[in-house]
């Protein structure tokens, strides 16, 4: 008997990442990421970086984080895993941050810097999966591109085509923070450079940053792909406007 191919419909997600390689000349995936109810399934035992695991993601590979098996104490905290509600750790913490990796001047500055940050939900009976967008079997919530400077301006003009409203973009604090839990609490599109912390732990190219869009936002994007000379349309001089300035140069 003949054997029938199936036939196997790509998801929305799955064809928006086709597109996006191809527009932006991406080498690295954008990576769909997810928060899913319960532990990893399996319960790994490697323990993950979610900086790293962001970039693995990139190159190819399906990760899951949790509790479990997050090797980051600033990152369980940060992605609501746990709560600090021991202040000898809390204050343990705060030296480590201004004493250790120097990223601050004074406990003030640390200070001034989480008074911005939005609060963490419970994510601790959770954890999150990040995979390539082409082989993400679910529908994720934040889509992170890793890309350059050019990549980024792109983006962020396509997000502001429609309506023009600018992102609310906060660039200070951890990766981890910044680049998943704010745009999956608030909404908002976000840009990270990632911590210098997590740039030399990851060993991270200097060209590329983080750029992350809620996935609720990604079809009206693509939508203005045709339109935004950031996407595919071409600039172009109205005749009117050619002439104003070749009179100008005339002068």
């Amino acid at each position: 008997m003949e054997e029938k191919s199936v036939s196997v419909q790509a998801k929305p997600w799955q064809e928006y990442a086709v597109i996006f390689k191809e527009l932006l000349g991406l080498d690295l995936s954008p990576v769909a990421v997810t928060l899913i109810p319960g532990c990893p399934q399996g319960q790994p035992d490697k323990k993950v970086r979610i900086c790293r695991a962001i970039l693995e993601a990139a190159a190819g590979r399906i990760l899951e984080v949790g509790k479990a098996n997050n090797a980051c104490f600033g990152a369980g905290w940060h992605l609501g895993f746990h709560r600090i509600n021991d202040k000898r750790v809390s204050e343990m913490v705060r030296k480590f941050v201004v004493e250790g990796e120097k990223l601050f001047c004074s406990y003030q500055a640390l200070d001034n810097l989480m008074a911005q940050m939005e609060q963490v939900p419970d994510n601790a009976d959770a954890h999150f999966l990040l995979a390539p967008l082409d082989k993400s079997e679910v529908e994720p919530a934040v889509i992170i591109f890793v890309g350059n400077a050019e990549v980024a301006c792109r983006l962020l003009t396509l997000v502001t085509f429609q309506d023009g409203w600018m992102p609310k973009i906060k660039i200070g604090g951890p990766t981890c923070r910044m680049a998943i839990m704010y745009p999956l609490t608030t909404g908002e599109v976000n840009l990270s450079f990632f911590d210098y912390t997590a740039r030399r732990l990851c060993n991270v190219d200097k060209d590329k940053l983080l750029i992350s869009i809620p996935y609720k936002r990604i079809a009206r994007i693509v939508e203005s792909i045709d339109n935004c000379s950031a996407g595919k349309a071409k600039i172009e001089f109205p005749q009117e406007f050619r002439e104003f300035l070749q009179k100008r140069l005339a002068k």
